[in-house]
């Protein structure tokens, strides 16, 4: 195994005058025009922003029309048209389409973009090497860009485009994991693509338990290699686990409203337990709070209603609430990649995932419930502190979800729901419409001066699971 020390970076001041492209890669850019060297080697298109101009405030139009060149809300590289760039010939189709990944989709749910993120480092070398993780990367594109545009035409492409990438990804899945569910070859690369699925199924806003079917294999995959590798980790592996990390926090909060055949508390999983990698690392989804997921994973294992040890579960339940409450982590400040407002949005971030990691612990104890209050109180204040359209914005849902279940008061409820609104207007995720649905419903009694539902039994009720991810 090679040196585990995190490897340094030096520090390269991003050109504010440079091409958009190379700001959008945050690389150093020479400001050649019309055609930057970075642009030119890699065969890049170099654009560069328009001059503005001051108009008087006469001759603006008061009600300016939405033009092609803007369809794609969020994005760093607004320029980048999605139809009239995507190409006929099916290798510049993917070719196209890898590239909104990189300019476009990943920027657009990270909450920092670093030179490590798996969504990038991991990802891309795969899917130049695998059919499989090029046909996950093609089916989050095309979807996300099917929402990203108006043309009737446009949207129906996408979304058959996406569908038929997605039905390669399931072939090419099922031909590598045994009935059984053992895997049988290109093990990363599977365990990758389930990931970027499970990712899609929170675009498309799915309601049913496919991803929490898809979290069991990867979970399963990645048990048989802690297994074979002795415990012994690569940074691949340790990447998959940060992602397979964060989409578990979701899946071990839908265990109280799934049906018990749907989570796993009862297998045998080694990976809560295990400590990889650096956990003071900025994560492109967990921002600071990886140490912290890991430990929220945790409480799937003592409060599901058959604890896979029922003799340990009142010890473990006190172990995981010291382990949160305790938790500290380094100051993001201290990464090159992170200026201070976005320093100060992760940190505020953390905190809120901190408070509604508690609470979703203390729904599980009588005793503890009449803390959870104070604590969702304190998760909207942190929240409150993340300006709209800041990149942190994109992990927001799970702390937002479990603390804006608990309010009771009007304007409080409208501010959340605005904000909720917010979101879903600039990433477009159909899951953030849910849960709108669902606290709409929490909160109805609330307003009628009753006592407010429980979302588990709302979602119960509706027969709904889908992933904050």
């Amino acid at each position: 195994m090679g040196d585990s020390r995190p490897r340094q970076r030096k520090f390269a001041p991003r050109s504010r005058q440079g091409c958009l492209t190379c700001r959008a890669r945050r690389k150093r850019c020479d400001e050649k025009r019309p055609d930057c060297h970075n642009c030119t080697r890699l065969n890049l298109k170099c654009e560069w922003q328009t001059q503005r101009q001051i108009v008087p405030e006469a001759e603006r139009d008061p009600s300016p029309q939405p033009s092609t060149s803007t369809e794609l809300i969020f994005s760093p590289r607004a320029s980048l048209d999605p139809w009239d760039s995507l190409p006929g010939e099916k290798g510049a189709e993917s070719k196209h389409l890898l590239q909104y990944y990189i300019e476009a989709f990943v920027p657009s749910i990270s909450v920092a973009s670093t030179p490590s993120s798996f969504y990038t480092s991991l990802y891309i070398p795969m899917a130049f090497q695998s059919n499989g993780i090029l046909d996950a990367i093609t089916a989050l594109s095309s979807a996300q860009l099917a929402r990203r545009t108006t043309n009737p035409q446009r949207v129906q492409y996408l979304q058959q485009l996406s569908a038929k990438h997605q039905v390669k990804c399931h072939e090419f899945i099922r031909e590598r994991i045994s009935p059984t569910g053992e895997p049988i070859s290109d093990t990363y690369q599977v365990i990758g693509m389930l990931m970027l699925l499970v990712g899609l199924e929170c675009l498309l806003g799915n309601k049913h338990t496919k991803w929490l079917s898809q979290m069991r294999c990867a979970r399963k995959l990645l048990n048989s290699l802690y297994l074979d590798q002795g415990m012994m980790t690569s940074w691949e592996l340790e990447s998959l686990h940060r992602h397979f990390t964060y989409h578990d926090v979701m899946a071990s909060l839908m265990t109280r409203a799934s049906p018990s055949d749907t989570f796993y508390p009862s297998e045998r999983d080694f990976s809560p337990f295990l400590s990889l990698g650096d956990g003071n690392a900025i994560d492109p989804l967990m921002g600071i709070s990886y140490t912290l997921c890991s430990l929220i994973r945790r409480i799937q294992y003592v409060t599901a209603p058959n604890p896979a040890f029922p003799h340990l579960s009142g010890a473990a339940f006190k172990s995981i609430e010291e382990d949160i409450k305790q938790w500290t982590y380094e100051s993001p400040l201290s990464s090159p990649c992170i200026d201070l407002p976005l320093g100060l949005d992760l940190i505020a971030l953390a905190e809120s995932y901190r408070l509604a990691a508690l609470i979703q612990l203390y729904h599980n104890s009588e005793e503890h419930k009449p803390l959870i209050p104070v604590c969702a109180a304190r998760a909207m204040q942190f929240l409150s502190r993340i300006p709209p359209g800041s990149p942190a914005e994109s992990s927001m849902l799970y702390p937002m979800f479990l603390a804006g279940a608990e309010l009771d008061e009007e304007a409080q409820i409208a501010l959340c729901f605005q904000r909720l609104s917010n979101i879903q207007e600039r990433n477009r995720y159909e899951n953030v419409g849910m849960v709108q649905q669902v606290l709409q419903e929490v909160w109805r009694p609330t307003l009628n001066g009753q006592e407010k539902r429980d979302w588990a039994e709302v979602l119960k009720e509706w027969n709904w699971s889908f992933s904050l991810g």
